[in-house]
Order: structure tokens, then sequence, then C-alpha cells
């Protein structure tokens, strides 16, 4: 999860980046002083999941930048910073999602983003687009079960237990997965973590009743596995 503060002062957005750490989110944090900053960085970067704009800064509010991040294509959760809750108008103007009060509650900054990161789940609408010769599908990653590669074609078995090919390399798949959820446990095996039943050993087992081989190369795979079930419980 990428997470940006806002705030001209900057003892005020350090206090909640330390609210957001000590709470156990695995977040990754950038910190700006200036609205400008931001705007700069969505437009040339990955844009954050979450974004904390303090209203009341001196060059331009944070209402404005908010506007401006929109107008950038910014789809993301606005959460608002003031010292008032007279900012409701506001907040829907720019569909934000959410006001904290300064100084920011512990408990209140944490039911938050627990509430944020719901609907980013819930919303996930993220996949991949694969062509073929005949036509082009768009499946969900959501709905990709694990991924197998023979004879020079990639096979994407779905949940509902349907298959799309491809005629790809593993090495391009995995280029192209970059969702935190899919790890690659086998020279031939990319799987979702979300749908692993269970780890037995030197293999996973999956929803779906596969069973699939971790071997020797993907060894870390165990600990990436771990990381992310630890991650999800956050």
């Amino acid at each position: 999860m990428i997470i940006f503060i806002c705030d001209d002062v900057n003892e005020d957005a350090l206090q909640l980046k330390s609210i957001i750490t000590d709470s156990g989110f695995n977040a990754r944090i950038e910190i700006f002083n200036t609205g400008e900053g931001v705007l700069k960085h969505i437009s040339s970067s990955k844009m954050p999941d979450i974004c904390f704009l303090d209203i009341l800064m001196p060059e331009k509010d944070g209402v404005t930048i908010a506007e401006q991040m929109r107008e950038k294509g910014y789809g993301g959760h606005i959460v608002f910073l003031t010292n008032s809750n007279d900012y409701a108008a506001q907040s829907y103007k720019v569909k934000a999602s959410s006001y904290l009060l300064k100084p920011p509650d512990h408990n209140e900054v944490t039911r938050v983003i627990r509430e944020l990161l719901d609907a980013l789940k819930a919303a996930d609408t993220a996949g991949v687009l694969i062509n073929s010769k005949k036509l082009s599908t768009f499946i969900l990653f959501k709905d990709i079960a694990h991924i197998e590669v023979s004879d020079h074609k990639i096979y994407y078995r779905m949940k509902n237990g349907s298959t799309v090919e491809e005629n790809a390399r593993i090495s391009d798949i995995a280029a192209r997965l970059q969702d935190r959820r899919f790890a690659q446990c086998h020279r031939s095996f990319v799987v979702n973590m979300d749908e692993i039943y269970q780890m037995q050993g030197n293999k996973v087992v999956m929803n779906n009743g596969k069973t699939i081989p971790i071997t020797r190369y993907y060894a870390n795979f165990a600990k990436t596995y771990i990381g992310y079930l630890l991650e999800e419980d956050t």
C-alpha cells in the first residue's frame, strides 16, 4: 500500500506517519509539505492508494490540490486533515473518502485506513489483457487461481474452472502480473496466494484441489507467502 501525507507542518505529518506505522499497516509512506510536490509526484510515478491532505495550507489549500489531483486522473482515496469539521461540502465536491480532525487520534486513523482498505479490496478491478489470434480477453487478477506454462503456451487457470490460453513465456507473464497476490513457486507455475488452501512441505494445495510443487530455486516462496498473509491481517 502506498500512502501520501501532505501537510505544510512537518511535525504534524511525521506524527501521522508514526501513527500509521505503529498501527502495523504494511505501507510505503511519503511525506510532502506542499501540494505541488504531490501533484508533480502523481504525474511521474505510481499513484498512492490513500492520500492524506491538510486542508489549510498557505500556497494552495487541500481542496484545490484535491481538485487538481482528480483532474490528473487520480482515482484513489483522499482523506482531509483539518482543525474543523466544517468542510463536509468541500469533501463531497472532490469525492473525498473521509476527513480527520487534527491532531489525529490513533484509533480514528486506524479505523479510517481499515475502512479504505476494505473498499480497495471490494473495488478490485485490476487485471490483464490476454491476446490470442482470434480475440483479446481481459481477465481480472482476482479471478485467476494459478498460471502455468507448457509447450510455449501460458494457461490461465481461472477460479471458475475455465482456462484462458496465450502464446507467451512465463517470464513475459511475470513482468505483466504487477500485483502482490501473485508469486512464482516453480519455473512453470505462478500462483494467486489468495487461492492457496494450505502449504504442505514443498508443495501448495490450491482451493480448487490442484497441487503445485515448490522447487528449491523458489525456496523463498514460503517466506513470501507468510509475509503476504501477515500483511493481509493488518
